[in-house]
């Protein structure tokens, strides 16, 4: 039995996995790592554990608790990846490194565009030669709401609320409007942009915020809740 561990901002998640299947899955708030993990570990035998975080999680902080499996972490020196990186620096997120391992285990002999909305908007493009290219970052919904409350005197911090027209008739519904609408106009531009110079890319659309644009954005395919959890497993498969 192996575990997947997906340590983001807010939320970890959890993944017991037995090859391609996952058995059961949950999460609990990152902030109580110590109070949780210990419950997870006592859940069922795991012979192998592969983490992401976006967060200062530490591996002696695993392996105090699981002491007798095998950990793996996006951080390795020695990781082996389904792709060649061609970014120019080290930082590319774990979160990406995961979601295009996913992307590649579904289509491996494609140009892939993966677009992740969560906190952020995320846009990772990987060539049929398995090579990443390189991708683009901007606001999620979130984001944008707090932004404009943020940096402004008079406009009010709302909750995200999808909004079929492109022009409201109060101030809400005009923020509503204009965060919805540009998110998905900056979707279709993007996605219009890569299909300009690769005609036959595929285009795969994750994260949480996903579901808020079925419908919305055509020819892509929406991955399922576990896309993630899937890259990981991809990436514990190879290393193992």
């Amino acid at each position: 039995m192996n575990l997947i561990l997906d340590f983001g901002n807010s939320l970890t998640k959890y993944f017991f996995v037995n090859d391609d299947k996952i058995l059961e899955r949950g999460s609990f708030p990152s902030s109580k790592f110590d109070q949780n993990i210990l419950g997870i570990k006592s859940k069922r035998d795991t012979e192998k554990l592969i983490y992401s975080s976006v967060i200062n999680i530490k591996r002696k902080q695993l392996s105090d608790v699981f002491n007798n499996t095998m950990i793996i972490s996006l951080k390795d020196k020695d990781l082996k990846l389904p792709f060649t990186n061609q970014y120019k620096d080290e930082t590319l997120g774990e979160d990406r490194v995961a979601l295009v391992s996913a992307g590649l285990n579904l289509y491996p002999d494609k140009d892939l565009l993966i677009i992740d909305i969560g906190t952020c908007i995320t846009y990772d493009l990987v060539s049929l030669n398995k090579e990443y290219i390189g991708g683009s970052i901007s606001p999620g919904f979130n984001l944008r709401y707090s932004s404009l409350n943020d940096y402004t005197s008079r406009l009010p911090k709302l909750d995200f609320m999808p909004i079929e027209s492109i022009i409201g008739e109060s101030t809400e519904e005009h923020i509503h409007a204009g965060i919805y609408n540009g998110v998905i106009g900056e979707i279709n531009y993007n996605i219009e942009r890569h299909r300009d110079e690769l005609p036959n890319i595929e285009t795969i659309i994750s994260g949480g915020g996903a579901n808020f644009l079925l419908n919305k954005i055509k020819n892509v395919i929406f991955a399922d809740q576990d896309f993630l959890a899937h890259g990981l497993n991809h990436i514990l498969q190879i290393n193992s």
